[in-house]
């Protein structure tokens, strides 16, 4: 399904969410104030938004693994790998005039079972993705045992408005207009679009979301709504 949509994926992003989701992976990012040095994994990671805009806080020693179990999506990072990180001159130098300096490197990879040692990375995130692999708790305990000890967990996700006004009008837009614009950018792609607002109605709500982080060894959990609860960032830390 991910695969036939990818190519649509991040111009549907953008429509879908109102011009909205380029401020709140930054907003993940400034939440999680990685070191310039970090080592950081982004799970889900679709065509590498998160995981270039994590990238652009780092600097030379630092480095970001974008990894995600659809191949066809990892693929379209390639073109914008290209176009932000300089390539190397002759004699080893590097042109840093564009704002990525460190390394990213293009994984697939399933996130339930992580190809990484214990204790690889500072960072481990993932964006608009969790609720989407088959076991929420085998999920997190991999992004924690990946994770040094002090190394932070951020979830940027879906959640669904609480207000009786506000939230029947984005219910109804959820529901009813975001499949149908989807299916006219990307025709035939109609049980895809119907999909998203189907599996965020069904994903945990923040409470539960943060005490199942804990239960897999976080701690310091917070979370934090953005524009008017229509989605969340988590953070923890692993002690």
């Amino acid at each position: 399904m991910f695969a036939s949509i990818a190519p649509t994926y991040d111009l549907l992003n953008t429509l879908l969410s109102l011009g909205f989701d380029a401020s709140w992976r930054q907003k993940a990012v400034e939440l999680t104030a990685p070191n310039p040095e970090a080592r950081v994994l982004d799970l889900c990671a679709g065509t590498a938004e998160l995981a270039l805009t994590f990238a652009k806080r780092l600097g030379q020693k630092g480095y970001v693994v974008a990894s995600d179990f659809c191949w066809e999506m990892i693929e379209l990072a390639r073109p914008k790998l290209k176009k932000t990180i300089p390539p190397l001159k002759k004699g080893g130098g590097g042109d840093f005039t564009s704002s990525i300096t460190c390394p990213v490197v293009l994984l697939q990879a399933d996130a339930l079972h992580l190809p990484f040692p214990d204790n690889t990375f500072d960072v481990a995130s993932v964006a608009f993705g969790i609720r989407n692999v088959s076991s929420l708790n085998q999920c997190l305990k991999e992004m924690v045992r990946a994770l040094r000890p002090g190394g932070k967990v951020v979830i940027l996700e879906f959640s669904l408005p609480q207000g009786p006004i506000f939230g029947r009008l984005y219910n109804f837009y959820l529901n009813k207009l975001l499949p149908w614009v989807g299916n006219f950018i990307a025709p035939g792609r109609l049980k895809a679009y119907s999909y998203l607002p189907a599996s965020v109605g069904q994903f945990v709500r923040p409470e539960e979301l943060k005490r199942e982080m804990e239960s897999c060894g976080l701690i310091e959990v917070q979370s934090h709504p953005l524009t008017l609860g229509i989605v969340t960032v988590y953070v923890g830390r692993r002690p």
